[in-house]
């Protein structure tokens, strides 16, 4: 025939089908690399078994007890308790048996309050801090000053006109310690009798003057 033969060009793909072993082999990782990788995941923050008797078991939990500071550190108080319930009587004799202010807010974060019932508005602050930064490990050391606190003990006459002059001036760690009370071993003692006149007629002749 004068026809030129046809020739069929076949691709190597087509001529060598792939293995369906290589294949798998090239999109699959191994078993040896998943475990690897497995193991490695795995880990990452995994506390490691304690040996309990021949038990292997998960080491217990290492928490710190909170430390309670004095809501009036900024009056020289250096108070601190490990017991929540202490520390919230101690923070209230501070206003020696005077009303709390209704607005209150916290010294670390933006939250603040207004309740009719200055009591309440307290409780709630002291609830606050004790829950959302002292028992999550945050101190006062960082805390800001707090002007509506300042006023309110003024205005109650629980600080004299000095105190307050020196704590709206950026003074907010007093070198005196103020108040009726002082922590002896866990528990307060009154100050005596005359300390405690001596302090009333300081605030008595202060009070005429007036805060400059």
């Amino acid at each position: 025939s004068s026809m030129a033969p046809a020739l069929i060009h076949q691709s190597a793909a087509s001529a060598h089908p792939p293995s369906l072993r290589s294949c798998y082999t090239e999109a699959t990782p191994t078993e040896t690399s998943i475990s690897t990788g497995l193991a490695h995941h795995l880990a990452v923050g995994v506390p490691l078994l304690e040996d309990n008797n021949g038990v292997l078991e998960l080491p217990q939990p290492q928490t710190r007890t909170p430390v309670f500071e004095c809501a009036f550190w900024f009056l020289g108080c250096g108070y601190i308790s490990r017991n929540q319930d202490e520390w919230t009587t101690h923070c209230e004799s501070h206003f020696r048996g005077e009303d709390p202010p209704q607005s209150v807010q916290c010294p670390l974060c933006e939250w603040h309050v207004t309740l009719e019932d200055g009591g309440e508005s307290w409780n709630a602050r002291m609830h606050h801090v004790a829950c959302e930064h002292t028992m999550l490990g945050q101190t006062l050391r960082t805390s800001r000053p707090d002007f509506g606190l300042f006023h309110h003990l003024w205005c109650k006459r629980l600080i004299d006109d000095q105190d307050y002059k020196e704590l709206r001036g950026g003074n907010h760690n007093l070198a005196r310690p103020l108040g009726n009370f002082v922590e002896t071993n866990g528990r307060e003692r009154r100050r005596d009798r005359e300390e405690r006149r001596h302090r009333r007629q300081h605030v008595t002749v202060t009070r005429l003057s007036g805060p400059q």
